[in-house]
């Protein structure tokens, strides 16, 4: 019913009365030509897994009907569907409704009674926040009962099996590290200082560090040896002592524990939280960040980049995520899960040609890794494919003057032979002799010599425009979300 009063319109809600259910017409007993399925879908979607216990159903039983429900002049239910199926499920006699006399279902087109639906039926979508702190409320009675069901269980259980343990005799000493070894420790803090960006560091990385300026590793008070015979060298002897000193030297807190991993030593484990709230902290905290583009997805190749061991993976790992290229390390040869994937990366792309950017040691085994892994996706894949190798070259030892690796390349190796026709010497260099910065320069020049730099511009142009678009509906959702605490 509308009023005017003068230039004002006052909207009077239809009369409310109490109507027996009973002659109420609902969802589930409307005739199939009156309610269609498309119908159904729109009114209430969720009608067909109503249960007695859902929370709806509850608060009805607990408060009642409180917004009464919108009938046709004929009973029909215009709106309240899930309402007036909850009131039935608990048996009431009478619901609250407002009737519109002036709409009757009967003869009229349902196409018009769709639409009429629609405008009284729109997606009624809550808040997260609301969704949030309803499940929190809902739920906190029964998270008191698990919890004390927990601690009734814990007081009273007791371990099946008595646990044995075995017992370790003698003790393990960390020893302060003698003056004499003090020019030795001050020049690994430096290098340890200079490649902060590069940390964790392996000892090998420090190693050949330590090569192009050598400390002495002990300065003895007397000595019937001169200095350099406590030089640092590239032999065994001083790596040992190298890995001795940053052992004592991690302990004592002369270096940073985290400076320095070995990352081929592997570790898993499972987090939890011990609450809901630090799991719903954690989630909003991080809701709707770390959007990035596909900058490779427009690229005209698919670039791959290998690497043959873990400890370059921190070197390399940047300048791939920089550029969107993936990375693998094979950890010495591969087999073929790798190659398997890598194809399937390259048919996903579909691009016409795949770069692998290699970096492994100019030894038997790096090199002849590089060259498998091309007959592999070549010839067993089918993956067209060009090779382009980083380190270690032949040019790059004679340029830089490389220390070479103080093991030679092993006889017993089945690829030493083919290493020395190749080569015509035994000598081997590892990759972390490289400069670190050259090394990443260098992966950097290869990359983009196979990128179309202007289309990979302009995808960081956009990233740039859809993080704001991002920006702004998480500061949007946000401000929904309210306070949870």
């Amino acid at each position: 019913m509308v009023i005017v009063f003068g230039a004002e319109m006052l909207v009077v809600p239809p009369p409310r009365a109490m109507v027996p259910i009973f002659l109420v017409m609902s969802l589930s007993e409307a005739p199939r030509n009156i309610w269609s399925s498309a119908a159904r879908r729109l009114i209430s979607p969720g009608l067909t897994t109503f249960r007695p216990f859902d929370p709806l159903c509850e608060a009805i039983d607990d408060r009642g009907l409180d917004e009464p429900l919108i009938l046709t002049s004929d009973k029909f239910v215009l709106s309240g569907h899930r309402r007036f199926e909850a009131v039935k499920l608990l048996e009431f006699e009478t619901a609250p409704c407002r009737i519109r006399r002036d709409i009757t279902r009967e003869g009229m087109d349902k196409v018009e009674y769709m639409r009429l639906l629609q405008s009284y039926n729109p997606q009624r979508v809550k808040t997260a926040g609301s969704l949030l702190r309803e499940a929190i409320l809902r739920d906190s009675t029964t998270l008191e009962d698990t919890q004390a069901a927990i601690r009734r269980v814990a007081s009273t259980a007791r371990p099946t099996v008595e646990p044995e343990y075995i017992e370790v005799d003698g003790r393990k000493y960390t020893g302060e590290i003698s003056d004499n070894k003090q020019a030795f420790l001050r020049a690994v803090q430096e290098i340890v200082t200079k490649m902060r960006s590069y940390w964790p560091l392996s000892l090998r990385q420090i190693h050949y560090q330590l090569l192009n300026d050598p400390p002495l590793t002990f300065t003895p008070k007397r000595s019937k040896f001169g200095d350099e015979h406590y030089r640092y060298r590239n032999d065994r002897g001083s790596y040992q002592a190298l890995s001795n000193l940053c052992v004592d030297a991690r302990y004592l807190g002369a270096i940073p524990f985290y400076a320095i991993d070995d990352p081929t030593r592997t570790f898993e484990h499972r987090p939890g939280f011990s609450s809901v709230s630090g799991f719903l902290r954690q989630e909003m905290e991080n809701f709707l960040l770390g959007y990035n583009r596909d900058k490779q997805k427009s690229q005209p190749k698919h670039i791959e980049v290998f690497v043959e061991k873990n400890t370059l993976l921190g070197v390399v790992r940047d300048v791939c995520r920089d550029y969107y290229v993936p990375l693998t390390s094979g950890r010495g040869f591969a087999g073929p899960s790798i190659w398997r994937k890598m194809s399937e990366r390259f048919d996903n792309s579909g691009k016409e040609e795949m770069v692998l950017v290699v970096i492994s040691d100019f030894d038997p085994e790096g090199l002849e890794l590089a060259d498998d892994a091309i007959r592999s996706l070549r010839d067993l894949w089918n993956v067209p494919i060009n090779y382009a190798r980083v380190a270690v070259t032949e040019e790059q030892i004679e340029e830089h003057d490389l220390a070479e690796d103080f093991n030679p390349a092993k006889e017993t190796s089945p690829r030493y032979q083919s290493f020395i026709d190749r080569t015509g010497d035994d000598k081997t260099w590892e990759c972390e002799a490289l400069e670190l910065d050259y090394l990443q320069e260098e992966l950097t020049r290869v990359i983009e010599e196979n990128m179309n730099m202007e289309i990979f511009e302009k995808e960081q142009e956009l990233e740039e425009s859809d993080t704001e678009e991002i920006h702004r509906v998480r500061s949007e959702l946000a401000r929904n979300f309210g306070d949870l605490g």
